[in-house]
C-alpha cells in the first residue's frame, strides 16, 4: 500500500526536477540574449551606427535573433522583451541606457501538471549605458545648392485636395431684362497639382530636421544653402550657420523662375565649406579642426542659356564639374539629386556625385523626400557618433 502511494509522488517530485532544470536552463539562455541585446545597442547608439528612433527595434530584434533557436528547445516556448531607452545629458555628455525586461514561458511536463502549474515562467532583465567622448568624431558643415529655375513651378506628379469657394448662377432681373449674375453658394473641393518647389521644400526640411534632432544644442552641426536659377544673386545666398531652422526659412522663401545655371552656386558653396572660417567656427564651439564637409546638390532640369548660347550652357556645365572635381579633391562629400531632370541634367550630377552611392534619381515626389532623408540620415549619424 505504501509503495502504491511513493510511486505517484515520485514521478511527480522527478518531474519537477525537470521542470525546475528547464526552467533554470531558459532563465540562462534569456538573461544571456537580453545582455547581447543591451550591449550592442548602447554600443551602436554610441557610434552613431542607429538612431533613438532605431533603437528600441534594433534591440528587439537582436534580442529575437539570440533565441531564435530556443523554440525547438524548449516546449511551447515564448519570449516577450520589453524594451526601455533613456537618455541623460546633452551634447557630448549624453550617456544612453537601454534596458530589456523579458518575460519567458514554456510547458511544464505532463506529470508536473498535477502540482498546479501548466507553465513554466521566469522574467530576467538586463541594462547597459554608453556614452561617447567624441574625440575620434567630427562634426559637419553642409551646403545645400538648390535649383529655383522656372521648371520647378511644374506639375511633380503628386496632388492634393483643396476647399474652395463655390460659386453658383442664378436669374435675377436687372432694368428692362432678365440676367445671369454669379454668386458664392459655399465650398467645394479640387484636386490641384503639388508643384516641384513644394515638394523640394517639404524634402529640404525633412533634412533639416534629421540633423537638428542629432545637434540639439547646436555644437556640431553648421548649414548653409545657395539657390540659382540663371543666376546666383545675393538674395540667392544664405551662408553656414549654427541655427539650421534659417535653411528652412531660406528654402520655403524660395519662388521658381527663369533659366538654369548651377555653375555659380556650386563655387560659392565649396568656398563656404572649405574656407579656413569655417574652421574656426567649428573650433571655438566643439574644438574640432576637421569638420566632415557635404554639399547636396539638386536640380529638376539641364544648364540651359537658350538657343544659341550653346557655348554657355556648355561652360556652366564644365565649371560645375570642374566644381565637383575640386570638392572631391577637398574631400568634400558632395551629394546630388536628380528630381525628373532629362538626361544631361542627370549625367552631370552623376559625374559630381562623390561615389555612386551618392547620387539619387528622383522620378517621383516620393522618390525626391526618400533622398533628402537617406541624406539627412547618413550626415545626422555623423553628429550623432558625436553628441551621443
Amino acid at each position: 500500500m505504501m509503495a502504491s502511494i511513493l510511486v505517484p509522488v515520485i514521478f511527480i517530485a522527478g518531474s519537477l526536477v525537470l521542470d525546475t532544470t528547464n526552467a533554470l536552463s531558459m532563465k540562462t539562455s534569456l538573461q544571456n540574449a537580453a545582455d547581447s541585446a543591451v550591449l550592442a545597442t548602447t554600443s551602436q547608439l554610441a557610434d552613431g551606427k542607429i538612431t533613438e528612433d532605431e533603437a528600441i527595434a534594433y534591440a528587439t530584434n537582436f534580442f529575437n535573433g539570440q533565441i531564435s533557436n530556443d523554440a525547438s528547445a524548449f516546449n511551447g516556448f515564448s519570449a516577450t522583451p520589453t524594451v526601455t531607452l533613456t537618455k541623460s545629458g546633452t551634447g557630448a555628455t549624453a550617456i544612453w541606457k537601454v534596458e530589456v525586461a523579458v518575460l519567458g514561458s514554456q510547458k511544464a511536463s505532463g506529470l508536473g501538471k498535477f502540482a498546479g502549474k501548466d507553465t513554466i515562467d521566469v522574467a530576467i532583465r538586463a541594462a547597459s549605458e554608453s556614452g561617447s567622448d567624441g574625440e575620434d568624431r567630427s562634426p559637419i558643415s553642409m551646403m545645400l545648392v538648390l535649383d529655383r529655375s522656372g521648371s520647378m513651378q511644374w506639375a511633380s506628379g503628386r496632388t492634393t485636395t483643396e476647399t474652395v469657394p463655390k460659386y453658383c448662377t442664378r436669374w435675377v432681373w436687372k432694368p428692362y431684362s432678365w440676367r445671369q449674375e454669379t454668386y458664392e453658394c459655399g465650398t467645394t473641393t479640387v484636386v490641384t497639382d503639388v508643384p516641384k518647389m513644394d515638394v523640394l521644400k517639404e524634402a529640404v526640411g525633412n533634412l533639416v530636421d534629421h540633423i537638428s534632432a542629432s545637434d540639439p544644442t547646436n555644437e556640431y552641426a553648421r548649414m548653409g544653402a545657395a539657390a540659382y536659377n540663371l543666376e546666383t544673386r545675393d538674395g540667392d545666398k544664405l551662408g553656414l550657420t549654427w541655427n539650421k531652422s534659417q535653411v528652412s526659412s531660406f528654402t520655403n522663401g524660395l519662388t521658381a523662375t527663369g533659366g538654369t545655371n548651377s555653375a555659380d552656386a556650386m563655387e560659392w558653396a565649396l568656398q563656404r565649406v572649405n574656407g579656413s572660417g569655417e574652421i574656426n567656427e567649428h573650433y571655438s564651439k566643439n574644438g574640432s579642426k576637421a569638420p566632415l564637409k557635404f554639399i547636396v546638390f539638386m536640380t529638376d532640369g539641364e544648364n540651359d542659356f537658350g538657343r544659341g548660347n550653346e557655348w554657355k550652357t556648355e561652360q556652366a556645365d564644365k565649371k560645375t564639374k570642374d566644381t565637383c572635381q575640386a570638392a572631391k579633391a577637398a574631400n568634400v562629400t558632395v551629394f546630388s539629386v536628380a528630381f525628373q531632370a532629362p538626361k544631361r541634367g542627370r549625367d552631370l550630377l552623376e559625374a559630381c556625385a562623390f561615389s555612386a552611392k551618392h547620387y539619387f534619381d528622383a522620378q517621383s515626389a516620393d522618390d525626391l523626400l526618400k533622398a533628402f532623408t537617406a541624406i539627412g540620415k547618413e550626415a545626422s549619424k555623423q553628429v550623432t557618433r558625436l553628441t551621443n
